[in-house]
């Protein structure tokens, strides 16, 4: 998800904002299907997409992402425009995917709580102002969770559920100087 796209779509035209949404969807997805996942649906200036086979694939993608949002601030600032910032939440869990709706309109969707608790995450990730987090199902389900740069945040207790969950920022992308501060 795009921060405060909002603000930023307020100062385009729509059609300056489909413009600016495809150009910037055209660099980050990419990353997506190079790590084995498929977009599951576009929600405006947000992006869902599942991942079959580990979750590294996952947060694999996220860090390219996030670099390529880096890269693409950088066009950004040539031109004249606000840098962006995103937020991804990444979490794990079993879903169901199919066609929903009825004889005059019908659309692909996935169904779970997990697509519903890595919105939350993402949500999370806006207030404290960082750009990954993962749940703690997800750092258990790296293959080697040692060569992320990865730290405890917060138990926190997320809208419609009553247990907490544990969150993690993923900080691959920081500055070096962030990166030592932060480990």
């Amino acid at each position: 998800d795009i921060r405060d796209f909002t603000a930023i779509s307020e100062q385009m035209t729509p059609r300056e904002n489909f413009d600016f949404l495809n150009s910037y969807l055209g660099r980050v997805t990419p990353f997506i299907h190079q790590r084995n996942g498929f977009v599951d649906k576009y929600i405006g200036d947000g992006v869902m997409a599942l991942f079959p086979r580990n979750a590294d694939d996952a947060l694999q993608a996220a860090i390219e992402m996030n670099r390529e949002t880096a890269v693409y601030n950088e066009y950004c600032q040539i031109r004249g425009n606000a840098p962006i910032k995103i937020g991804i939440g990444i979490h794990t869990g079993d879903l169901i995917m199919g066609i929903l709706g009825n004889a005059q309109r019908m659309q692909g969707t996935v169904i779970s709580d997990a697509v519903n608790m890595a919105a939350r995450l993402e949500g999370l990730t806006k207030l404290y102002d960082v750009s990954i987090i993962i749940s703690e199902d997800i750092l258990q389900d790296l293959a080697d969770s040692s060569q992320y740069h990865t730290r405890f945040l917060d138990q926190v207790r997320v809208s419609g559920k009553k247990k907490p969950i544990t969150v993690y920022e993923v900080f691959d992308n920081d500055l070096p100087e962030i990166i030592e501060c932060k480990l």
